[in-house]
């Protein structure tokens, strides 16, 4: 639910949220920020790598992320926003304070680890926080690359991540590409891909790996943004 009416919002949200304080707040990078969240509401939560949870980030908009750690036993969790731009998510979250409350709805999803013996990461850089989940969770070998702006080259290192950073030179999902084609996995029913972030790097990245004959259940794709659009 990106946006509703604002009356019906100040309804749902308490209904279905789970209140929790961001207890930290850390500066990774220019426009790359990690916050922590925690709450009673959020103990003994079911959540499974890859899960959503989703905040109401103004009166009217909702928006979803993918928490990079959730410890349900100590209900809490952290979230990575890689600040993309001007809209009220990236406002809402690059104004979050220690001490404030929110409400978290969710956890939920359907975009998990597959069992496979190896997990191929690819996306850009609002991939970040799932990839970190999913490094984190996977039974198999990570492997995988971030598309990621001039500069940004050390960014999955700063998560933990043993992934490529592939600087974006040309137009979006070229880099990834370029990783594939030096790094293409051998053909096994026993691989799966995860292709999250900018819909139309996701489209092409898709395509290819088809063309290439990889089965289309060895393929997972979360849009999390695209051009023009708002709110997914």
């Amino acid at each position: 639910m990106p946006e509703m009416p604002a009356f019906l919002a100040n309804v749902l949200e308490p209904r279905f949220g789970r209140r929790a304080e961001v207890t930290g707040v850390a500066d990774l990078a220019p426009k790359l920020r990690k916050v922590r969240f925690e709450g009673e509401a959020l103990r003994g939560v079911t959540f499974k790598a890859g899960h959503e949870v989703e905040f109401r980030v103004s009166d009217r908009a909702f928006r979803h992320y993918t928490p990079s750690a959730f410890d349900a036993r100590a209900g809490a969790m952290e979230v990575v926003f890689f600040l993309h731009g001007q809209g009220p998510g990236s406002h809402w979250a690059a104004n979050l304070r220690r001490g404030q409350t929110t409400n978290v709805l969710g956890p939920g999803g359907n975009f998990v680890l597959r069992d496979a013996s190896k997990h191929v990461l690819l996306g850009d850089e609002t991939a970040l926080g799932l990839f970190a989940c999913f490094a984190r969770a996977a039974p198999g070998q990570c492997i995988g690359a971030v598309e990621v702006a001039r500069g940004g080259g050390g960014w999955p290192e700063l998560l933990g991540l043993d992934l490529s950073a592939a600087e974006r030179t040309g137009e979006r999902g070229d880099a990834l590409l370029q990783w594939l084609e030096a790094n293409e996995p051998a053909q096994s029913a026993d691989v799966c891909f995860y292709l999250a972030g900018h819909t139309g790097s996701l489209v092409r990245i898709r395509e290819w790996l088809l063309q290439r004959g990889f089965s289309r259940r060895s393929i997972r794709t979360k849009a999390y943004w695209a051009d023009g659009k708002r709110g997914l």
